[in-house]
């Protein structure tokens, strides 16, 4: 008997099934056994160092497509038993035995009621969750929300919330862990013994204040003080909007809480990219009307534009630099305190790291055009220190016109975008970054390759995390690279919808 440990999700699982197959390991020689506790960074992938991939190797066995996302969906049901079964079911798939994916077979009579239960669950998740905005003193997430799901709801749930609330960060917490977005990358924490949601709100507790020390008990303080009224007030509302099985009311009893719903804040904006000509932008766009007038003249250098606000808190405009000819584009954000000192791009903690990357990807940083979506630094004074601020729409609009002169004049073959704004500003549209990661998007005759940003890196804590994020960012430049010498396949191209 073989005895295999995984986390409790189907990328460890897969993992692990794939070695069985390989070795002939039948399903009844298996022990499947989940670990205690994972977490899981999607959109991070590090390919293997070189020679590291034995020649004489078994080649892994090949599942059709379809199959494996019926297991996949499957692999979310709560079973005692789901991690064998679908092993069973994978060795009855690779041995020829199609009749598993048949609801006439016993097996894949429970194969599809699985699968029909969990996307009935995750639907009514989808329409019954509400996020609720936090005040933005007690920093990220921006939102947050509770959902008590029968099932293993969470990852497969979570990438529908990551593309439709965009560059918001929120989390959604479950009884078995939670699901946190920054805007550009997903985590899931999974425990494997649920947990109850923080009771003891105390008289003196405040808003987002911890009373266990625990920093997910510190959200949820906020997510009560926030979304709970006594239910005399909202039941009626309530009601109208979501199954009782949702109405969770503290233990403690200091209230009779009741949800109130309502659309979350993202709900009335357009979830779909606009096709019009250019010149009829700024006309449609509400958002540009205070700029509207500048945004239709040209000026007559960078250091003399004035298409938005920002120039008149920064130093100096900060222009791309590199070959007038290179065949790699580098496109990052907006300038940092130290590049709108400098007047040069990439020279702060950020441009370290990177530099960095492209040691490790062996790419000499004079043969790249660098260069930022926007052009001004914008910030905001916390004491000494300038604090970064996220360009708005509007100015990544405004700056639109200078990126698009260094893209025509410059001709790169590929163009790398570093983060979610960069990507947005090439597209022309809200985009989730970690949906394009390990992609190309071609866009007006360029070929985008979407990675994160260098300076997502002076976030990360967690040392597995910043080395995952790191080498995804190298083998990003060493894709892009690869590209433009014409050594790589390109890898599921996107049409994007805005050109």
């Amino acid at each position: 008997m073989k005895s295999v440990t995984i986390d409790p999700s189907f990328a460890a699982w897969r993992t692990e099934a794939r070695n069985l197959l390989t070795e002939g390991v039948r399903p009844e020689d298996v022990l499947w056994r989940e670990s205690d506790a994972s977490a899981t960074v999607f959109g991070c992938v590090d390919p293997p160092p070189p020679g590291s991939v034995d020649p004489n190797a078994k080649k892994p066995v090949r599942v059709a497509r379809e199959f494996l996302a019926m297991l996949e969906t499957a692999a979310c049901y709560r079973a005692p038993d789901r991690w064998p079964f679908l092993y069973k079911a994978l060795w009855r798939w690779t041995q020829g035995d199609r009749a598993i994916a048949s609801p006439d077979d016993a097996d894949g009579h429970r194969l599809r009621q699985m699968i029909e239960t969990v996307e009935a669950e995750e639907r009514e998740m989808r329409k019954v969750l509400r996020f609720r905005h936090r005040d933005s003193s007690l920093g990220p997430p921006e939102f947050i929300s509770w959902f008590e799901p029968v099932h293993d709801l969470l990852e497969h749930a979570a990438l529908h919330f990551a593309t439709r609330m965009g560059s918001a960060t929120w989390m959604i917490a479950t009884p078995h862990g939670a699901a946190f977005w920054d805007g550009a990358l997903l985590r899931v924490d999974r425990t494997s013994e649920p947990e109850e949601k923080p009771m003891d709100f105390g008289d003196t507790s405040m808003s987002g204040e911890a009373v266990s020390g625990d920093a997910i008990e510190a959200l949820w303080l906020a997510y009560y003080e926030s979304t709970f009224a006594p239910a005399q007030a909202n039941a009626a509302e309530m009601a109208s909007h979501m199954p009782v099985r949702y109405w969770k009311s503290p233990a403690n009893a200091r209230t009779d809480p009741a949800l109130i719903s309502r659309a979350d804040p993202y709900s009335r904006r357009e979830r779909h990219p606009r096709n019009v000509p250019p010149e009829m932008e700024v006309a449609i766009n509400t958002d540009l009307e205070p700029i509207k007038g500048t945004l239709l003249t040209e000026p007559p250098s960078l250091d003399a534009c004035r298409r938005c606000a920002l120039w008149r808190n920064a130093t100096q405009a900060v222009p791309g630099v590199g070959p007038a000819d290179a065949r790699v584009m580098l496109v990052g954000e907006q300038p940092g305190d130290q590049e709108d000192r400098a007047g040069q791009p990439f020279v702060g903690p950020a441009g370290k790291l990177l530099d960095d990357a492209l040691a490790e990807a062996q790419i000499a940083r004079a043969s790249l055009y660098l260069t930022n979506a926007v052009k001004h630094f914008k910030w905001e004074a916390h004491g000494e220190e300038r604090a970064h601020l996220a360009p708005a729409q509007r100015e990544r609009e405004a700056c639109r016109y200078w990126l698009d002169e260094e893209l025509k004049r410059v001709a790169p073959k590929v163009v790398v975008a570093l983060g979610a704004t960069a990507l947005k500003a090439l597209t022309g549209h809200r985009t989730a970054l970690s949906e394009y990661l390990g992609k190309t998007i071609e866009h007006k005759g360029h070929i985008i390759v979407p990675t994160y940003h260098p300076s997502y890196l002076l976030r990360l804590a967690d040392d597995n995390v910043r080395a995952e994020v790191f080498g995804t960012i190298v083998e990003a430049l060493v894709f892009a690279q690869q590209i433009a010498d014409g050594t790589a396949t390109i890898r599921t191209p996107v049409t994007d919808r805005a050109r």
